[in-house]
């Protein structure tokens, strides 16, 4: 069983340093949250041609809470068949049990979304519910985070964990920029949705860590270990 390590504190600690202020600048109707929102939009926004429009559509469809939870699902099946069952169960918790907590959240601030507050903005794809903080924002961190941090620790081949870091690192991008480019979402709800949903995945990776690295048939031996059986 390994030590905790610090860095997953710290991450949560910045994190939340970044999702505080968001929140309270939203329940106490602040003048920079419409300053930031009002600046990002314009340009996010500057420039929609029909192809870009149409890729677009397509990302921020990945991001949807049952294409989340799916691929979330799919990601814990492939590691219960690798028999990385404490993996397999963190990916399930983070993708999963982490989700609810943005609806919490949403279903207590309620801010309604931009083409609500403003009739004028049309937007390019439909979306329900409240706007704060962004549901497709922070499950993309939660599926993607969790992504790159089994990758970290069980994907050996370095090109393998290279394309896998590199991939997610995009997609958490993509999918929060498609919700403020289609309009559905203030860029302050991203960026909550962001930063909410790395502080959760932080703190859970740091909670589970000594367990998800025991060593054991459920576990993970880790290559030092792997190293040491060898000899």
């Amino acid at each position: 069983m390994k030590k905790r390590p610090v860095y997953p504190l710290i991450i949560a600690a910045v994190s939340l340093a970044v999702f505080i202020p968001l929140l309270s600048g939203v329940i106490t109707h602040a003048a920079w949250i419409s300053t930031v929102d009002h600046a990002v939009v314009q340009v996010v926004t500057a420039y929609r041609p029909t192809w870009l429009t149409a890729i677009v559509l397509v990302i921020t469809n990945l991001g949807d809470p049952p294409v989340v939870v799916i691929v979330g699902l799919i990601v814990a099946a492939v590691l219960f068949y690798f028999r990385r069952r404490r993996y397999a169960w963190f990916a399930f918790a983070s993708i999963c049990l982490m989700s609810l907590v943005n609806h919490i959240i949403k279903n207590w601030i309620r801010r309604p979304r931009p083409f609500v507050q403003d009739p004028r903005i049309t937007p390019l794809t439909t979306a329900g519910g409240w706007s704060f903080p962004s549901g497709h924002a922070s499950g993309s961190m939660l599926l993607y985070g969790t992504v790159i941090l089994i990758a970290l620790s069980l994907v050996s081949l370095p090109r393998a964990r290279h394309f896998l870091v590199g991939f997610s690192t995009v997609m958490i991008i993509l999918i929060g920029v498609s919700r403020i480019y289609v309009q559905v979402h203030f860029p302050t709800d991203v960026f909550a949705g962001w930063s909410s949903a790395l502080a959760g995945l932080m703190l859970l990776w740091w909670l589970m860590y000594p367990w998800l690295t025991a060593v054991g048939p459920t576990g993970w031996a880790g290559p030092q270990h792997k190293a040491n059986s060898r000899k």
